[in-house]
């Protein structure tokens, strides 16, 4: 079952939780797909705007936190334990911590809006003690940013999609009534040919 399946059948708990889970960098749930996805339900009225974009929010606010809350708690530790080996290997830690000690707030801004960039920038905001309120703060603009972008795009996209289809219907409408068409001037054709003929035939 693919993002957009799971968000329509389970609607916004399977929303949130997909958005949790491409958060920690689950593999197959990006989550600006999600995201676009939300987007593309709303435009199809499967979802309601002002739920979902709340619970997509806090979905992102969340999962963030849970990245920088693992590199606050663990420390430098985390960059050798295998589980997160994936999304936070030894050599980027060396080579993002020296930038992100001197440029942390534009890092952190970078972080949330660049793809696959962001779990790693939110475990070293943990690591690397960032107050929490300045990390909330920059997460949330940056996570609100990214949300308007992508569930537009995606509610765009769903509109472009039902117009198409809208399109599609109309034609079949109008090849049927062509063919309706045809076959009436058919018989009325075939019909006066025959009666001609007949009529030649009697004289």
């Amino acid at each position: 079952m693919d993002s957009y399946s799971f968000i329509a059948k389970f609607s916004y708990p399977g929303l949130f939780i997909l958005l949790i889970l491409g958060g920690l960098g689950v593999p197959f749930f990006p989550e600006d797909l999600i995201l676009i996805a939300c987007g593309m339900l709303i435009s199809f009225g499967i979802i309601k705007p002002l739920p979902a974009i709340i619970i997509s929010y806090f979905g992102l606010i969340i999962s963030d936190f849970m990245l920088y809350y693992a590199g606050k708690k663990f420390g430098r530790k985390i960059v050798t334990n295998h589980r997160f080996q994936r999304i936070l290997s030894p050599a980027k830690f060396l080579i993002l911590e020296r930038k992100f000690i001197r440029h942390s707030t534009i890092i952190m801004l970078l972080g949330r809006l660049l793809v696959g960039f962001r779990a790693q920038v939110f475990i070293i905001a943990g690591i690397t003690k960032v107050p929490l309120i300045k990390f909330l703060t920059i997460d949330a603009f940056g996570s609100a940013v990214v949300l308007t972008v992508m569930v537009t795009a995606g509610y765009i996209g769903g509109k472009f999609l039902e117009s198409i289809k809208q399109g599609m219907l109309y034609m079949e409408y109008a090849v049927g009534l062509i063919i309706v068409c045809a076959i009436i001037l058919g018989i009325i054709y075939f019909s006066y040919k025959y009666m001609t003929k007949t009529n030649n035939i009697q004289k």
